[in-house]
């Protein structure tokens, strides 16, 4: 069973995690709850967990705090998830930008959670067997190589996986190491390096006539859905999708 802790500062919240995840999953246990950061991340440094779903906004330190703890760990493998209300869903841009693997609206609908679910054990049983059957280390990279072979493969992969523990496992390199190289060369983080990406492949097919539907576009720039790829591309350009693709044409 991959183990899971929930973190949240409102028990009722917890309470329907708990329940969901029990309903619509197999393989995954809630082997925690924490109702603070400074909780969460003596559980995290205690169990070990496999997947954190963390609230964003929550007294002293918020849910991205707790986020960036556990991606700057050495041979980090916890997925996290943010976790987020409409109203403060600008929280989840922050959190994808400091390594979240996904997000989840409240009220939680439990069919998202049995989907996200899926997605996340095909990603801890890929992460598994690569464990079990390492591939050849690459010839030794300088951090310059490295960077720019990362983003030749996200160029060629955008609609994929890109998340921080997919590039570090494809790379077979560590999340601080990774971190390390793009403020380096890029002064950026790499998820900020990856937005960018998504942004710049979203306008090229914007202006593309009207050949491509918003959804479209947001699947084919690798973004996870319409609503959060709204949101991110009126928050880099200004106007909306569809705002871009009426100026440009």
């Amino acid at each position: 069973m991959y183990k899971v802790i929930l973190v949240d500062d409102e028990p009722a919240a917890l309470d329907s995690e708990r329940r969901a995840i029990s309903r619509k999953t197999d393989y995954f246990e809630v082997v925690g709850e924490a109702y603070s950061v400074d909780e969460a991340i003596k559980l995290y440094e205690t169990l070990q967990p496999d997947v954190i779903l963390t609230d964003m906004k929550m007294p002293r330190r918020n849910g991205i705090e707790l986020i960036e703890h556990v991606t700057n760990q050495e041979n980090n493998k916890t997925v996290c998830i943010a976790v987020s209300g409409y109203s403060d869903f600008d929280y989840v841009h922050d959190a994808f930008l400091n390594g979240a693997f996904d997000y989840l609206l409240k009220p939680v609908d439990p069919k998202r959670m049995e989907e996200l679910f899926f997605k996340i054990q095909r990603f801890l049983m890929s992460s598994r067997e690569v464990a079990v059957n390492p591939k050849l280390p690459k010839k030794k990279l300088s951090s310059k190589e490295l960077v720019q072979e990362i983003d030749t493969y996200i160029r060629n992969n955008l609609a994929g996986d890109n998340s921080i523990l997919a590039i570090c496992q494809v790379f077979m390199i560590s999340q601080p190491y990774l971190s390390k190289a793009f403020k380096s060369n890029y002064n950026c983080t790499y998820n900020e390096y990856l937005i960018r990406l998504k942004i710049e492949e979203a306008k090229r097919l914007l202006e593309q006539k009207e050949e491509y539907l918003i959804g479209e576009v947001a699947e084919l720039s690798g973004f996870s859905d319409q609503f959060y790829f709204s949101k991110v591309f009126k928050n880099a350009t200004g106007v909306s999708p569809r705002e871009y693709r009426n100026r440009e044409l």
